[in-house]
């Protein structure tokens, strides 16, 4: 088998599990394969278990649906809050799913991932002067995933979400008086971040 056929093979798969996803939080990997047309040896060979075709999936709709979003930020006139809320929205289509693969994994993997377009968001917000000139790339990485944590309920909804979202955002603009606590060098450690993120990307005069 040729590598393009092999690769056309596993975005077969990935193809498959999402599709799936719209009906089932958890298809088996038989009715994985059958959706994709291959064999059950064929999503082993690109896929040594269901975690590591769950975290392709969600890879991929981190990218392809999420990403897109954070770029609209580009925008000097993009309104954060509407950006903010599509890409909770985004989210909360895979909430059952989410709940099923374990969402705390998927979300640190998948925010690994995305880290330095993060980091650029973080950069370009202080640069335009919206979001708070303490902020560290830390922060937001933490703040997507308490997002991504905490407006997914079942319960939530699209009013629930934007309420939140928008207290969020007030309490990142910079007319936010006193400053953040600060977080000690054993918190950076415990929590893996590199030297080069533990300061705001944006230094201040």
């Amino acid at each position: 088998m040729s590598r393009r056929d092999s690769r056309a093979n596993a975005e077969r798969i990935v193809d498959a599990i999402q599709r799936l996803w719209a009906d089932d939080a958890t298809p088996s990997m038989d009715q994985i394969a059958a959706e994709a047309g291959v064999g059950i040896a064929t999503v082993y060979r690109h896929f040594p278990n269901r975690a590591a075709l769950e975290s392709a999936a969600f890879g991929r709709i981190f990218a392809d649906e999420l990403m897109p979003l954070v770029e609209d930020t580009e925008d000097e006139d993009a309104d954060l809050l509407d950006v903010a809320a599509r890409f909770v929205e985004v989210v909360s289509r895979y909430t059952p799913v989410l709940g099923e693969v374990g969402v705390s994994q998927v979300t640190d993997e998948a925010l690994d991932d995305l880290a330095e377009p993060f980091v650029e968001l973080l950069r370009r917000g202080q640069e335009r002067g919206v979001l708070r000139h303490d902020l560290e790339p830390l922060d937001i990485y933490w703040l997507l995933r308490m997002v991504v944590l905490g407006l997914n309920s079942p319960v939530s909804s699209e009013s629930v979400r934007r309420r939140y979202l928008a207290m969020l955002l007030q309490a990142l603009s910079p007319e936010v008086e006193g400053p953040l606590p600060s977080l000690t060098e054993q918190d950076y450690d415990r929590l893996n971040s590199p030297e080069s993120r533990r300061r705001p990307p944006i230094a201040r005069d």
